[in-house]
């Protein structure tokens, strides 16, 4: 493999797949700012600017793209109007957070259990409307879905609460759709009641 500085402009382009050479991680690059400098969008969403020569291409994104790497919009578009600029940087830093801590806890074990309460997704729901909130639980639950395919795990619990049944059909309806190779099933009920929902990763979403 070789970095953009050493393959040239052409390669500095919108959509390709690229690894870190000085951390963990891969990304797609959304934006060419100069012959040396790009916006790399990480797995988990967030966008960060990169020297090219911290970059190691891997393939185009778009040839490489399954169902199970479908684009979940980041936090930061999703709550774009609702908050403030201070507000927006924490919530990006703590999502940046929950996602590393659950990529490493994730790397020795079959199974997780993932909280989409939303007292547990952030720590102020100020300025944030129903929608969003809607939103926010249904991005993490993909970002938490695809951690567990890309970790070869077999299971996740996600517990969702009764309320209205919105979050859960959203759930239920995302995974059909999108994760052919995944399934649900209602939760233990002696455990969670009807609040949570497992979702089983196949053998064939690991391809």
């Amino acid at each position: 493999m070789r970095n953009f500085a050493q393959m040239g402009l052409k390669a500095l382009k919108v959509g390709a797949k690229v690894r870190f050479l000085d951390e963990v991680g891969q990304g797609v690059v959304t934006q060419v700012m100069s012959e040396t400098s790009v916006m790399v969008e990480d797995e988990n969403g967030f966008e960060y600017p990169y020297e090219s020569g911290r970059l190691l291409i891997v393939a185009d994104a778009k040839e490489e793209k399954m169902a199970y790497e479908r684009v979940v919009p980041s936090v930061l578009e999703i709550v774009q109007q609702d908050v403030s600029q201070e507000q927006k940087k924490r919530l990006e830093k703590d999502f940046k957070t929950k996602y590393k801590e659950a990529n490493d806890r994730a790397s020795d074990r079959s199974d997780m259990e993932v909280d989409l309460h939303m007292h547990a997704i952030v720590d102020s729901q100020v300025g944030l409307d129903p929608s969003t909130m809607l939103e926010l639980q249904l991005s993490h639950f993909e970002r938490m879905l695809q951690i567990g395919i890309r970790q070869r795990m077999k299971k996740l619990v996600f517990i969702h609460g009764i309320g209205q049944g919105v979050l859960r059909h959203q759930i239920w309806s995302r995974v059909d759709s999108y994760y052919p190779d995944c399934s649900c099933r209602s939760a233990d009920p002696r455990e969670y009641g009807s609040g949570a929902t497992e979702v089983w990763i196949g053998e064939r979403a690991f391809r």
